[in-house]
């Protein structure tokens, strides 16, 4: 694993601690400047960096909010092959639901089945029964 300077790395946590901060006000649009704005500091191959894995999955998450599923589904895509996140049951969580709002039901599936298997059902607990619905005769 690459790691930033210090001083990059903060700066990356602020704008995540910032960016959360309108995410969990509703403002899911600043809160996708803000995540962009840390992405934009981070050197290619960006992906290398733990750090990219947040600013990911904050994106991601931000899209999926938007209803905006495909680039919901790139930048979880991208999440998942950063350091420190591989595995991690909220981006297969939230990647599955993408998938799954575009149609691809069997990679969707395949996410939110790994998202449980990885979380449990308290992962499933605060989003609409339809997501758990479609990995039930998985489980």
């Amino acid at each position: 694993m690459t790691e930033l300077p210090n001083d990059t790395t903060e700066k990356i946590r602020s704008l995540c601690a910032d960016a959360y901060q309108s995410y969990d006000q509703g403002d899911y649009r600043k809160a996708l400047r803000l995540f962009y704005q840390g992405w934009l500091l981070l050197p290619k191959p960006q992906t290398d960096f733990a750090e990219a894995g947040w600013v990911l999955t904050g994106i991601g998450d931000s899209y999926f909010r938007l209803k905006q599923y495909i680039p919901g589904c790139e930048a979880l895509r991208s999440a998942n092959h950063c350091p420190q996140i591989r595995d991690n049951p909220f981006i297969h969580l939230r990647l599955g639901q993408c998938l799954y709002q575009i149609g691809e039901r069997a990679s969707a599936r395949t996410h939110l089945l790994k998202a449980y298997r990885l979380g449990g059902s308290a992962l499933f607990e605060t989003e609409e029964p339809n997501y758990l619905e479609c990995i039930e005769k998985l489980i």
